[in-house]
């Protein structure tokens, strides 16, 4: 019982260390979230029957690809910010949640969803305007930033999602 709720709290930080590096991009956020994730597995919290190993490996290799894409990009945007990263990632987020509360099957399609209507929302502002949307910038920008977003956001809105769900039986089922 000690040893699960220590790897909770861990889980917890590293699950707020992937959100922030979602926003502010100095590694790869999708580390973090998936190492909170199998914390989470082995604690007991995320159940087997809800998160099988075939998706636990599907997520793995989701982040390799991350990884590897953040190996070969060039550093920042064109005129040398990272403001894009705000947008994606906080609307991946609230695209994640949104899948949450749509369904326990929804959290990456509403990352998916969060996520370019980020992008589309930063391609509007002065910062953004060089992103013309449905152009090949577009489609370069949204592997190089989205990309990474919606694998890192995506893992941490399950991992929020079992969480919620392992309190719920928990204390709502348990007669306590």
């Amino acid at each position: 019982m000690t040893l699960s709720i220590i790897l909770l709290i861990i889980a917890s930080i590293l699950l707020i260390v992937a959100f922030v590096l979602t926003i502010k991009p100095l590694w790869v956020a999708a580390v973090p979230a998936w190492c909170a994730m199998m914390l989470l597995y082995w604690a007991g919290y995320i159940h087997p029957a809800t998160l099988p190993v075939w998706k636990i490996a599907m997520w793995a290799m989701a982040t390799a690809i991350v990884v590897a894409l953040r190996r070969y990009q060039p550093e920042g945007e064109p005129d040398g910010r990272n403001t894009g990263n705000l947008y994606i990632g906080l609307a991946s987020m609230v695209g994640a949640l949104l899948g949450i509360v749509m369904g326990p099957n929804y959290v990456l399609l509403g990352t998916i969803v969060g996520a370019v209507v980020g992008l589309m929302a930063y391609s509007r502002t002065p910062h953004g305007k060089w992103i013309k949307f449905a152009s090949s910038t577009f489609i370069q920008y949204f592997c190089a930033r989205c990309l990474p977003a919606i694998v890192a956001v995506a893992i941490i809105g399950i991992s929020a999602e079992s969480i919620l769900f392992y309190i719920r039986t928990c204390f709502f089922y348990s007669g306590v």
